[in-house]
């Protein structure tokens, strides 16, 4: 029995859900939301966890934590409800060892340090940016000078941004009010690669952005071949960070069109890409969460 667990509004599971169904797979779905209760209790003494009095059991399972009504409203209500259900869900399946669940070697660790994973990836063979992290305005006024520059949040939660010189004169203080990573500017093609299990799915992406998350539907998707000289590092990457199931991306640089890898995910959205492969991906998730 597959459990599925996570927002009702998530695209993404929407996808997977009806997939698993349309599949035949026997399926458990603990979906929250503000118009639907979820009366859900974990009692830690018996382990059980139950809706109502109905125990909940599962083999495997999948949980997502749902960003989709955050986006919608913008209320910090909203995301402190989503992180709190995905917290509890995750704690309950990882505290049953027996449940197949992607990135278990990954549990506690939440989310993928983004500057140590750069350090990471390095070493595993796979080019990288020139990079710096701060939050000085000198250092990213020096960096202006020599190349086009990007920044974006060292914590992720928003959009890669070209850096300008205007943006950094509205800042009165001499240095930002929190680090930022500036890279050199890279340019097309964007590239996703897939890790699920021991599967790599890779799609390359055109859109007329610096972001392509910026224009969403208008991003044109493809699947491709998985390019060789990347397949290993990568594979090393991931296992070094205990991930059997993570998107890479990579983007070119504009010095000598060389693919740079640029960060991993943990709980990427797919539902897109599974578009793209005409369902090759979610089938792919649903094979090794069913250990088929």
């Amino acid at each position: 029995m597959l459990l599925i667990a996570g927002g009702e509004a998530d695209t993404q599971l929407r996808q997977m859900i009806d997939r698993a169904k349309a599949r035949g797979i026997t399926l458990t779905t603990l979906l929250h939301s503000n118009e639907n209760d979820l009366p859900l209790v974990w009692d830690l003494e018996t382990g059980v966890l139950r809706v109502g009095t109905a125990e909940i059991r599962a083999k495997s399972a999948f949980v997502r934590q749902d960003v989709f009504r955050y986006l919608a409203t913008k209320r910090p209500a909203d995301q402190a409800d989503a992180r709190n259900w995905k917290v509890m869900f995750d704690g309950w399946v990882w505290s049953n060892p027996d449940i197949r669940v992607f990135n278990r070697e990954f549990a506690m660790k939440d989310a993928v340090n983004k500057p140590l994973a750069l350090v990471m990836a390095r070493d595993a063979g796979l080019p990288i940016p020139r990079t710096s992290i701060h939050a000085s305005k000198d250092e990213a006024r020096a960096s202006l000078k020599r190349t086009p520059v990007v920044y974006k949040p060292v914590a992720g939660g928003d959009m890669c941004r070209e850096l300008e010189g205007n943006a950094l004169d509205r800042v009165l203080k001499p240095h930002l009010p929190r680090p930022y990573i500036f890279q050199e500017r890279l340019v097309a093609p964007d590239m996703r690669i897939f890790r699920v299990g021991e599967r790599f799915y890779a799609f390359e992406i055109e859109a007329d952005a610096l972001d392509y998350r910026t224009v969403g539907g208008d991003a044109k998707i493809r699947r491709m071949t998985v390019p060789l000289h990347l397949l290993g590092p990568l594979r090393k990457l991931t296992n070094r960070l205990g991930l059997s199931y993570a998107a890479a991306d990579f983007k070119a640089s504009a010095d000598s069109d060389t693919l740079v890898f640029l960060e991993v995910n943990s709980n990427p959205m797919f539902a897109a890409f599974d578009h793209a492969s005409d369902g090759a991906l979610v089938n792919g998730m649903l094979d090794w969460l069913t250990d088929q």
